[in-house]
């Protein structure tokens, strides 16, 4: 059976509702971007899932959807060949959901450019 990517408004999906392929990769890291009041911040969180479209994590500081952000993720050394290299991410936020339990964080899903960066900085 061949299956095909159809598009969807938000993030690629495949036939059937299933998400893309990716990882549940619980990585520490740092959220930048502009918040919903307009003012720029950084807050540390940690990486929930990661495929090659999209990224979930939890973040307490208020964003709209559309808003740009971007992820520093600093390699863990076994993956870095010992170098401190940090993967440097940008996109959209597609999804901002409430987590139970939770008062302030949200679960939010950020749909991926194409490029990335990995060294030593924090493009």
């Amino acid at each position: 059976m061949r299956t095909r990517k159809v598009k969807n408004s938000t993030v690629d999906r495949l036939p059937d509702g299933q998400s893309p392929r990716g990882f549940n990769m619980p990585l520490p890291m740092k959220v930048s971007g502009i918040d919903a009041q307009g003012q720029e911040f950084q807050e540390p969180s940690v990486l929930s899932f990661i495929s090659s479209e999209e990224a979930s994590f939890l973040l307490k500081t208020k964003v709209e959807r559309q808003s740009l952000l971007k992820l520093v993720i600093p390699l863990p050394p076994k993956l870095a060949d010992g170098q401190p290299l940090n993967l440097v991410l940008k996109g959209k936020v597609v999804s901002v959901e409430p987590v139970p339990g939770e008062d302030k964080a949200k679960k939010i899903l950020l749909k991926l450019d194409s490029r990335y960066f990995i060294g030593a900085n924090e493009v």
